[in-house]
């Protein structure tokens, strides 16, 4: 009876790692099943994905090609530069010797309208020079030396008027849109100079030219950023990261 007993031992821990091992492969299954359900693909022509992705700026794909950022470490002037694109001329005095006052009530909600109603910031040390979209005359822009005063509670400085003449361009298309949490647009880019042909940079600096095509239409990209936007108080979505 006891050699019975010493016989069944091996068979029983055998049946027991068994059942272990196909209970671990059953949950690894669900887990990772589960890690794919909710990864949706969604089409480029869904007016969701299509409004979002025309709020992307070639300044954007400039800005984000350079580092992988999120909502809570942008820079300072990338905020400003952002939100003047929801600022006026009427939003800024315009005083003696070139300079300006913005007051804060209209950059908070400039800057509230360009990344969303929750999204928290502080300029109260802010003293940089910002290129803004905002034009007083055609084919011109505002450079913007920008500081904030806390005794009026608003930003203060000087600016000049300057024509935006990059010679490095940027091309960029969306290749595929998922949704998790966030909607995420992934976009192909590349930097370019035009001369008689399209010449291919390998980066922004156009330092070193790659290639030289005739047509941007058609080509393949080696570049790319994901741009995750997520959806905030006001069921909208504002940018949360780019990778």
């Amino acid at each position: 009876m006891k050699n019975s007993r010493n016989r069944l031992t091996p068979i029983l821990i055998f049946i027991l790692l068994l059942l272990v091992w196909i209970l671990i492969i059953v949950l690894a299954y669900k887990f990772i099943n589960n890690h794919k359900t909710s990864i949706k693909k969604l089409k480029l022509t869904d007016p969701l994905v299509a409004e979002l992705y025309s709020y992307v700026t070639d300044d954007d794909i400039f800005f984000y090609s350079k580092k992988a950022y999120d909502s809570d470490n942008l820079p300072d002037e990338y905020l400003i530069s952002k939100a003047s694109r929801y600022l006026t001329v009427e939003d800024i005095e315009f005083v003696n010797n070139k300079e300006f006052i913005i007051s804060y009530e209209s950059l908070d909600n400039a800057i509230k309208m360009a990344f969303g109603p929750d999204f928290k910031y502080d300029l109260s040390k802010i003293n940089t020079n910002v290129l803004t979209s905002l034009s007083l005359k055609e084919n011109s822009y505002l450079n913007l030396n920008i500081h904030y005063d806390s005794k009026s509670n608003n930003y203060l400085g000087n600016y000049v008027e300057t024509e935006k003449q990059d010679k490095v361009k940027v091309y960029h298309k969306l290749v595929e849109a998922t949704k998790t949490d966030t909607v995420n647009l992934k976009i192909g880019y590349l930097f370019y100079i035009k001369d008689n042909q399209y010449q291919i940079c390998s980066d922004e600096s156009c330092l070193k030219v790659v290639k030289q095509v005739s047509s941007l239409k058609d080509i393949d990209f080696d570049k790319f950023i994901t741009i995750n936007l997520k959806k905030a108080s006001d069921e909208v979505y504002y940018y949360q990261s780019n990778i």
